[in-house]
């Protein structure tokens, strides 16, 4: 994962049997409104990506990852991915009821197929249901500081 700024909200670097490397790009949205959010930002995103106005940042955050684990040839993972064109994304978003079913999830990533082109294994898309998505928050936050607050609890003892 990559920290909450403008840019990639994650990345992964996937190996298939034959050691080719797949870049997913991963856009992830915690919203009320998740049909406005996915056609303001999400699409944007990936239409930039696909082309290729974005491919610096792209070279440098996957760089920054295979500089990090155990691949043999990051130069050649790094144009594996740029030059043959091994790009597939992910959309991953908050809904509410209006969203919650097949129908609903359809409407949600309606052209989804028009902003990433080609074999449908490149769009990945997920939903988390929330009613109250600030609540949620609230309390996924209080639960951290409390974990938080054992941890250093016990790392003085």
């Amino acid at each position: 994962m990559i920290k909450a700024d403008k840019g990639l909200d994650g990345l992964i670097i996937q190996f298939d049997e034959a050691g080719i490397a797949h870049v997913v790009i991963c856009e992830e949205k915690a919203t009320e409104h998740p049909r406005q959010k996915v056609q303001s930002a999400v699409w944007p995103e990936f239409e930039d990506f696909e082309a290729g106005t974005r491919d610096n940042e792209l070279i440098a955050s996957v760089t920054s990852l295979l500089e990090r684990s155990t691949d043999p040839d990051p130069d050649g993972t790094v144009a594996n991915i740029l030059w043959e064109d091994k790009r597939a994304y992910r959309v991953a978003v908050t809904v509410g009821d209006e969203h919650a079913s097949a129908k609903g999830r359809r409407s949600l990533f309606k052209d989804y197929e028009n902003k990433v082109l080609g074999d449908i294994a490149r769009r990945r898309a997920e939903t988390l249901y929330l009613t109250d998505v600030r609540d949620w928050i609230a309390n996924l936050a209080e639960n951290a500081v409390e974990c938080i607050n054992i941890a250093e609890a016990k790392a003085r003892v």
